[in-house]
């Protein structure tokens, strides 16, 4: 794989070509990394709209047919179903039971149950209940696994 850079004064837009003989996973995951630095997700607080990053996002939580995004200090509420969120960015997030999508580079610390879920607590303090259905998926791809 090449990398080229090429400063051209007069473009005005920064623009990101692949050129590939075909469209592998890694092509694939290239172009879905890219799409998150100029990608944002709004978010709703105070009847005010703000672009969110997905690296800002602790976790996405579904309560009552609503999607939150949840940062470090913040709420946003956001305007898609947490099915599209996790297709969007199935790379930086996952599913840890049926109403959540956390991003695993804010996980503090572990703690098991004896019904085999686990509790995380994120960086922001905040705890995480993760399904037994979705322990192992967690543990493998923080040991850096594609499951």
């Amino acid at each position: 794989m090449k990398v080229f850079v090429s400063i051209d004064k007069s473009v005005e837009e920064t623009t990101i070509e692949i050129k590939c003989n075909e469209l592998s996973e890694e092509v694939k995951d290239m172009e879905r990394m890219i799409s998150l630095h100029v990608f944002a997700i709004s978010g709703k607080k105070d009847q005010r709209i703000y672009p969110l990053h997905p690296r800002q996002i602790y976790y996405f939580d579904a309560i009552d047919h609503k999607v939150f995004a949840y940062t470090k200090e913040d709420v946003f509420e956001v305007s898609y179903k947490l099915y599209q969120i996790e297709e969007m960015f199935s790379q930086f997030f996952l599913r840890v039971n049926k109403n959540t999508l956390v991003n695993p580079r804010v996980i503090k610390s572990f703690q098991s149950s004896i019904n085999g879920t686990m509790e995380a607590e994120l960086l922001n303090k905040d705890k995480i209940v993760i399904s037994r259905l979705y322990v192992a998926k967690l543990k493998a791809m923080l040991k850096g696994d594609k499951r």
